[in-house]
């Protein structure tokens, strides 16, 4: 349509813009990929935090940005099907969605709840989606059963972004009811639809149960102690000789931290 409509100037400007949007998507994906190697994998885990070496984690970062162009050329180089890889993307967005806004506001929520929530959602949607199990029978209507929850998950979701917690349940229940009647032994047939929904709900579904049960919350003061600057030598040095720091009365707060 631009090509046929658009005037060559504003075909160009159109261009410009849709490599401008695929730039700034892309150096924020390679940026944060860059800080999960270096900090938290590099950083936290293999080296410790104790003994971690910012040259090596910057390192470690500029690597990770090479690597995963290389990778993300390569693949694009086999021209997969865009409509896969959006509708994909959407299930992976599926799926993370709950466990990671109800890790924000319910304390119940662990790595490993986040973890296996995550991977159970998206092995039930590849199958789905891509129709590797024939979705009839009994497992089309547990497939729609599904779909009707996802469509109460993300209902629910978007009022609770408003309203809250109380409202938000109170609207996916009644969507659910409402919608089960006629979705119920049809929604299978819409493999795109159905398998973004089962995405949502499974990862709901498993996060919640695994959590429900839990007395006791995560302990969010962990972060203080496991997240924070690896280099204290500036704060040190500007603290001068002699001067207390946490590392010398024992304190476990990375140095700096209260400044932040």
């Amino acid at each position: 349509m631009a090509a046929e409509y658009l005037p060559p100037v504003l075909l160009a400007v159109f261009f410009i813009m849709i490599v401008g949007a695929l730039s700034s998507t892309a150096d924020s994906d390679l940026a944060a990929l860059s800080s999960i190697m270096m900090a938290d994998v590099y950083g936290q885990n293999v080296a410790g935090k104790e003994k971690a070496n910012p040259r090596t984690m910057l390192l470690v970062g500029r690597v990770t940005m090479v690597v995963a162009t290389a990778a993300a050329v390569a693949f694009a180089s086999l021209q997969p099907n865009i409509l896969d890889l959006l509708v994909f993307v959407g299930a992976l967005w599926g799926a993370l969605v709950f466990p990671v806004l109800a890790s924000f506001y319910w304390d119940k929520v662990t790595g490993k709840a986040f973890t296996v929530s995550v991977i159970t959602a998206l092995a039930v949607f590849l199958p789905v989606r891509f129709g590797w199990i024939p979705v009839d029978g009994v497992f089309g209507i547990v497939v729609d059963m599904l779909s009707v929850v996802g469509v109460g998950v993300v209902l629910g979701l978007m009022v609770f972004g408003f309203f809250g917690a109380g409202p938000a349940k109170v609207v996916g229940v009644v969507v659910v009811v409402v919608t089960a009647p006629s979705a119920i032994g049809s929604l299978h047939e819409y493999a795109t639809l159905c398998g973004s929904l089962v995405a949502y709900s499974v990862s709901t579904i498993v996060c919640w149960a695994m959590r429900a049960r839990r007395r006791e919350g995560f302990d969010f003061a962990l972060i203080a102690q496991r997240t924070g600057d690896f280099d204290d030598s500036g704060s040190v040095a500007a603290a001068g000789p002699g001067a207390d720091t946490p590392a010398a009365d024992g304190d476990p707060e990375p140095a700096g931290s209260s400044a932040r």
